[in-house]
């Protein structure tokens, strides 16, 4: 054999190393997600982007607090009392805090926390999967639910001091309960025997009190708001508001929270497109409380509550924090 065949043998060999080499670095390489083959996923994908701004002019709130819960390693769970007390769940851990985040009770559950609510008397009442429990304001025990499946789960809690309901995502249903815990009725959003009852695609299906001892169901996968009296007949409700557009809510089934402002005003929460809106008793646009930007996920659920001053408390399992928003003064929005 010749030099020169040698060397171009040489040359020969030393490429296809060098493209073996190539290729599997190509192959340990992170890789950029390719489109979505699915037409409907892949214009999502596009025009997500877009909804991410949202006008300066529509925002009503600013955040003014920020607080990390003691301890706690997530959370996913928020409730506030008459006595500005906040309550904060992650895990089966819950931290009780003044307004300033100052801790002032630890509980330890069995189970991780789903779901906490409080009533007027400040009692407390705790989802736990399939269990809820209620605590005096000292952290005693009261009552441990009866009535409840083995199969439940427990997304959303609501007390007035004489009724508790209940969500359970698993049963599409929501259960009211007396004070004591014992099972009443059950309501399943079918206003005829061949409705189709609540739409719960996922685990966030969320219900709070209206005014009038009426009770607020979110119905997520039909991207509306029902309203139920106390026996559970259905008594009006927001039209079905699927889509992007920032007065509308996006993805299976949103909104994964909301609550009441004291004047009959709604917040809600979205997942898939972080924000923070709100609506008129009857389901019309009124404002953004907090815009997609200000999240650092946008999948994770927002959980929400209302305290006796209107501010509004924020979970951001993200950042391990209550966010807390209030309105804007508008003279001092409007001031040139």
């Amino acid at each position: 054999m010749t030099k020169k065949t040698m060397s171009i043998l040489t040359v020969a060999a030393g490429l296809a190393l060098t493209m073996l080499l190539i290729q599997r670095l190509r192959q340990l390489a992170p890789r950029p997600a390719a489109p979505s083959s699915n037409p409907r996923i892949a214009a999502y994908e596009e025009q997500t982007g877009a909804f991410m701004q949202v006008d300066p002019e529509l925002i009503l709130y600013h955040e003014t607090a920020a607080l990390r819960p003691p301890g706690l390693a997530t959370v996913t769970a928020v409730a506030t009392d008459d006595e500005h007390r906040i309550y904060a769940g992650g895990g089966r851990q819950l931290v009780v805090m003044d307004r300033t985040g100052t801790e002032l009770r630890r509980m330890t559950f069995t189970a991780a926390v789903t779901c906490l609510a409080t009533d007027p008397q400040n009692n407390l009442y705790v989802g736990l999967g399939n269990q809820v429990e209620s605590y005096k304001v000292d952290g005693a025990l009261r009552t441990r639910f009866t009535g409840i499946r083995q199969e439940a789960l427990i997304t959303s809690l609501a007390a007035d001091g004489e009724v508790v309901f209940a969500a359970d995502a698993a049963d599409r249903k929501v259960m009211r309960f007396s004070a004591d815990g014992v099972l009443q009725l059950t309501i399943d959003g079918r206003e005829n025997a061949g409705g189709p009852g609540f739409s719960v695609p996922s685990p966030y299906f969320d219900v709070f009190l209206g005014q009038g001892r009426t009770l607020w169901v979110v119905n997520p996968g039909r991207q509306r708001l029902e309203e139920y009296n106390y026996d559970g007949e259905h008594i009006g409700g927001w039209e079905d508001a699927p889509g992007l557009q920032l007065e509308n809510f996006c993805g299976c089934c949103n909104p994964s929270h909301a609550a009441r402002l004291s004047d009959g005003a709604i917040v809600t929460s979205e997942k898939g497109i972080a924000r923070i809106k709100i609506y008129t008793r009857r389901g019309a646009f009124t404002g953004v409380v907090a815009a997609p930007g200000m999240f650092d996920s946008q999948i994770l659920s927002l959980d929400l509550a209302v305290d006796a001053h209107d501010r509004i408390l924020v979970t951001d399992p993200a950042r391990v924090k209550i966010r807390i928003f209030e309105l804007i003064n508008y003279t001092d929005n409007h001031n040139e």
